[in-house]
């Protein structure tokens, strides 16, 4: 019986799971673009959201934290019809994904964490000044995140930077390029179990 107590005592500090949710601050970079005659330019941030559940697992101060997140991101661009233009406009890009990302980290003080890894990301939908542009994106990417954490009993609390990049291709105006996705996010999670 005492064998059964330790083991789910020494289980519960290597395994824990929760929901979490925030914010996030995220702009939108294009380059490499293929004939097409404007010109690009960053414009504004934009503020996005993101909810999800988590698991980690922490031995001897490691931790490898999965996630499962659905966020919205994206970014204001400045736009100009060709280089003397004097006419910009600003299009915001909006988009809607699944995140997975897998990170590995340190546990300091039993409170704070420093953690980063890969991040997959599958594309569910993708608008430009309202317009569905989902096609003309790659469906999944690769990015990653890097951040710091803090537990405080059962909340924890992340700040992260992430950075996913996507090829776009529009064949009916034979153009494309690459889109980077930079966000800055902030969350809050409850552990469910701990």
């Amino acid at each position: 019986m005492s064998v059964l107590a330790i083991s789910m005592a020494a289980q519960a500090q290597v395994f824990q799971a929760g929901v979490k949710a925030g914010v996030s601050s995220s702009q939108v970079k294009l380059s490499g673009i293929q004939n097409d005659p404007q010109q690009y330019a960053s414009a504004e941030h934009i503020t996005g959201y993101h909810a999800g559940a988590f698991t980690r697992l922490q031995l001897l101060g490691l931790l490898l934290q999965p996630e499962a997140i659905l966020s919205s991101s994206g970014g204001m661009v400045a736009v100009k019809d060709d280089a003397n233009s004097t006419i910009v406009r600003v299009e915001k890009f909006r988009f809607n994904r699944l995140d997975v990302p897998l990170l590995v980290g340190f546990n300091f003080l039993r409170v704070a964490r420093v953690q980063a890894g890969p991040m997959a990301s599958m594309l569910l939908s993708a608008k430009q000044e309202g317009r569905t542009v989902k096609d003309y994106y790659n469906s999944s990417d690769w990015g990653y995140q890097a951040g710091l954490g803090v537990d405080i009993g059962n909340l924890t609390i992340d700040v992260r930077y992430e950075r996913i990049n996507r090829n776009f291709t529009n064949t009916s105006q034979q153009s494309g390029g690459k889109i980077r996705n930079e966000q800055f996010l902030v969350s809050m999670g409850l552990k469910l179990i701990k």
